[in-house]
C-alpha cells in the first residue's frame, strides 16, 4: 500500500525551538513524533523563505527553480511534488503559506486543493484579503472576525483535506506550511501568558545556557560543547540606522527593566505561536490516529530557515525596518494582539538557533540548520527516538518521495539535485555528496566533516564540523589547499546552477573609466523576474547601478556614500526591454525604456572617483551601489551592454 505523505513546514523556527531539540517551549505533539520516529541533527535548508520552499517542492537548488531570492516564479523546466505524485495516483492538498508568487498559484503547480496565503507574511488575525481558497469558487469555512487565528484555521483545513483524501480512496499528499512563528508575531493572550514571566526572569543568556544543557542530555550535541559567544548582528540596511551594525547582542543583565519587559513580551509571543502550532499538529495527528491512517502516513516536520534576527536586538514595530517602539505598562498587553506588528529581534533569534552562530539569511549553522523529524510507523525501521547525524538537504524530499510513493520523475525537466533519504529511515548510510548553499551572497560548501562558509563580500572561512560544530576556529589560513579546492567546487556549482552568470573568457569583465565623465548606459534585458541587479559598477562609496525592485526599474548613483535613485512609476511588464540610463555633467539623471523617458532626477554631479568595484552584469558581485543586498542576482539575460563615458 502506498503511504500518505504529510509534509509540515514551520516558518522562521530555529533549530532549538522545539522541546525535542532542547527548548523550554511546550511542544508535546512534535516531541511525541520525535520519540516514536527519527530526528536528523544535521539537516539543511536554504536560509530564507521562498528559496527553501522552491527547493523543497522541486528537488532543485532555489536558483534553478526560479527563486534566487524572494522574487521569482517557478520555472517551467521544474516539476513539483504534486505534479510527480499525481500520475502515481495521489491526491494533493496544500494548506498555509505558498510564497512562490501569486502569478503561479499552488493549484497551477499540481495541488488539487489549496487554502492559505499566497504571499509571505501578514496578520494572523485577519482573513480578508490575505487568505484565499483555490481553485476559485471552492467553498470556504466561515469565521467571525474575533474567531479567526491563522494557525487554528490551517489546522481546520488540514483536517478537512485529510478527510477528503481518505474519502477519495487514493493515497494523499498534504503540504501543511504554517506561517508560525514568522513576524508579525501574533498569538492569543492565553498562550502568551504561559511564557512572559519566564522570559523576563531568565532572559536570553540563561535560556541559551539551559537549551544547550538539554541538548546535551538529549544527545543532540557533544557533551563537551561550549556555548558560543552572543552572535554579532552583521551589517544590514536597517541596523546601520539604529547603531547595531556588526555589534554583538548585549548581555541581558545589562538592559534596563523596561527594555527587558518589552523583549520578554516579544519572545513570549513567539513561543506562544510555536506552542499553538504544536497544538494544531496534535489535532492533525489525532485525526490520523482516529481514522486509522497514522501508521501508513509518513510525516516530515522541518523549518524553512533559522531564527530571524531582523534587524537588531530590539526587533521592529509597524513594518520590517528600523523603527522600534519600547512598549511599557498597559501597552505591553497589546503586543501580539491584532493591532500590533512586531518581531523579536536578534537576541532572541540567537536563542532560537542555540548553540549555532548567526541567523536566517546567513549560511553559518544558525541560518541553515533545521530540525527534521520523520515519523512513519510502517516504514521507519530505526529504534524509536533515534538520531542520525548524516547531513541532509531540502532538495532531498523529491527523490525521497519518488522512491517511497512509486512515482517517476518526468523527462525534459532539470536533473534533480537531491538524494533519497530512505536509507537513513533504516539506519543505513546516505549517498555521500557535497552540499552547496547560497543566499544574498552568503555561501557555503559542506563536504564530509568540512565546511567552507563566507558572508557576502567577505573571505571564506573553513571549519571542521566534527571537531568544531559551532564554527569557532577558522582554519582557512592553515588549510589553503582545502580552501582553494572547495572554493573551486563552489564556483563550478554556482555557474552550473545559475547562482552566478558564466563570465566571458579573460580575467574580468571590461570595466570602463567613469571618474568625472558623463555616462550613457545601454542594454537589452529579458526577464520574468521582479527584482535583481541588471548591471552595477562600484559599491558603497561611488558607483552606479541599474536594478529591478518589485518590478520597477531603478537607476542608482552613489557619490561619497550618498545614494540618489530614480525609478519608474509602474512595474515593467514581463518580457524584453531596451534600457538606457544617462548621467549628465550637471548631475541630471534620465531613465529610458524602449527609447521613452520614464524617470528623471538629479544627482549631486558626476561620479568624481573611479569606483574600486568593477563592472558586474546580472548581479552585484561586491558591495551594493543601490538599496539592495548583494549579489541580488537577476533571473534573466542582459545583452548588448554598452557603456559610454567620453573623457
Amino acid at each position: 500500500m502506498k503511504p500518505n505523505v504529510l509534509l509540515i513546514l514551520a516558518d522562521d523556527l530555529g533549530w532549538s525551538d522545539l522541546g525535542c531539540y532542547g527548548s523550554e517551549i511546550k511542544t508535546p505533539n512534535l516531541d511525541s513524533l520525535a520519540k516514536e520516529g527519527l530526528r536528523f541533527t544535521q539537516f539543511y535548508n536554504s536560509a530564507r523563505c521562498s528559496p527553501s520552499r522552491a527547493a523543497i517542492l522541486t528537488g532543485l537548488h532555489p536558483h534553478q527553480a526560479g527563486f534566487p531570492n524572494l522574487s521569482g516564479v517557478l520555472v517551467e523546466r521544474c516539476a513539483t511534488l504534486p505534479e510527480v505524485l499525481k500520475p502515481a495516483g495521489y491526491q494533493s492538498y496544500m494548506v498555509g503559506k505558498w510564497h512562490l508568487s501569486e502569478k503561479s498559484k499552488p493549484t497551477d503547480r499540481g495541488f488539487d486543493e489549496f487554502y492559505g496565503m499566497l504571499g509571505g507574511y501578514n496578520s494572523c488575525w485577519q482573513e480578508e484579503p490575505f487568505f484565499t481558497r483555490w481553485p476559485a469558487g471552492r467553498a470556504k469555512r466561515r469565521y467571525a472576525p474575533d474567531q479567526f487565528y491563522a494557525t487554528d484555521v490551517f489546522g481546520d483545513y488540514a483536517l478537512d483535506f485529510i478527510q477528503q483524501g481518505q474519502k477519495s480512496g487514493k493515497p494523499w499528499f498534504l503540504y501543511l506550511a504554517f506561517n508560525a512563528p514568522h513576524f508579525p508575531l501574533h498569538a492569543p493572550e492565553s498562550e502568551i501568558a504561559k511564557y512572559e514571566k519566564l522570559y523576563f526572569e531568565k532572559g536570553w543568556d540563561r535560556i541559551r545556557e539551559e537549551r544547550l544543557a538539554r541538548q546535551k542530555t538529549l544527545g543532540l550535541v557533544p557533551g563537551n560543547l561550549a556555548l558560543t559567544p552572543r552572535s554579532v548582528v552583521p551589517e544590514n540596511r536597517f541596523n546601520t540606522q539604529t547603531g547595531w551594525a556588526d555589534r554583538e547582542n548585549p548581555a541581558w543583565a545589562s538592559l534596563p527593566e523596561d527594555r527587558r519587559r518589552d523583549l520578554a513580551r516579544r519572545m513570549a509571543v513567539f513561543a506562544a505561536m510555536v506552542d499553538r502550532m504544536d497544538q494544531n499538529i496534535g489535532r492533525v495527528t489525532a485525526e490520523l490516529k482516529r481514522s486509522g491512517q497514522l501508521d501508513n502516513t509518513v510525516i516530515f516536520f522541518l523549518s524553512d530557515n533559522g531564527g530571524c534576527a531582523e534587524w537588531d536586538p530590539w526587533g521592529f514595530d509597524e513594518s520590517s525596518g528600523p523603527k522600534n517602539t519600547l512598549h511599557s505598562g498597559a501597552d505591553l498587553k497589546t503586543v501580539g494582539g491584532p493591532k500590533s506588528y512586531i518581531s523579536y529581534g536578534s537576541g532572541w533569534a540567537n536563542v532560537s538557533n542555540t548553540p549555532w552562530r548567526l541567523y536566517k539569511h546567513y549560511n553559518h549553522e544558525g541560518g541553515i540548520r533545521t530540525p527534521l523529524i520523520v515519523h512513519w510507523p510502517a516504514g521507519v525501521k530505526t529504534k524509536p527516538g533515534a538520531l542520525t547525524t548524516q547531513p541532509g538537504y531540502i532538495a532531498d524530499f523529491m527523490p525521497t518521495l519518488l522512491e517511497l510513493c512509486g512515482a517517476a520523475y518526468p523527462s525534459g525537466k532539470l536533473a534533480l539535485e537531491g538524494t533519497s533519504l530512505t536509507p537513513a529511515l533504516s539506519g543505513k548510510a546516505l549517498t555521500p555528496r557535497t552540499i552547496f548553499i547560497e543566499h544574498e551572497g552568503n555561501r557555503s560548501v559542506r563536504d564530509g566533516d568540512w565546511k567552507l562558509v563566507g558572508l557576502a563580500g567577505k573571505p571564506w572561512e573553513l571549519y571542521n564540523l566534527t571537531l568544531d560544530p559551532t564554527e569557532r576556529t577558522d582554519l582557512a589560513s592553515r588549510e589553503p589547499a582545502r580552501v582553494a579546492a572547495l572554493s573551486r567546487a563552489w564556483d563550478a556549482w554556482a555557474e552550473r546552477c545559475r547562482v552566478v552568470e558564466k563570465k566571458p573568457a579573460g580575467d574580468a569583465l571590461p570595466t570602463p573609466q567613469i571618474a568625472n565623465r558623463p555616462l550613457t548606459i545601454q542594454c537589452d534585458v529579458q526577464t520574468q523576474s521582479r527584482s535583481g541587479v541588471i548591471l552595477a559598477q562600484g559599491g558603497q562609496q561611488y558607483g552606479y547601478a541599474l536594478h529591478l525592485h518589485e518590478g520597477k526599474l531603478v537607476f542608482s548613483v552613489r557619490i561619497a556614500q550618498k545614494l540618489t535613485a530614480i525609478e519608474t512609476r509602474e512595474a515593467l511588464p514581463a518580457g524584453k526591454w531596451a534600457l538606457e540610463a544617462r548621467l549628465a555633467p550637471e548631475g541630471t539623471m534620465t531613465l529610458l525604456v524602449n527609447t521613452k523617458v520614464v524617470a528623471t532626477g538629479k544627482a549631486p554631479g558626476l561620479i568624481p572617483v573611479q569606483p574600486q568595484d568593477g563592472l558586474s552584469i546580472g548581479r552585484d558581485d561586491k558591495t551594493a551601489v543601490g538599496d539592495y543586498t548583494p549579489p541580488h542576482p537577476l533571473d534573466g539575460t542582459v545583452t548588448q551592454v554598452k557603456i559610454s563615458a567620453p573623457g
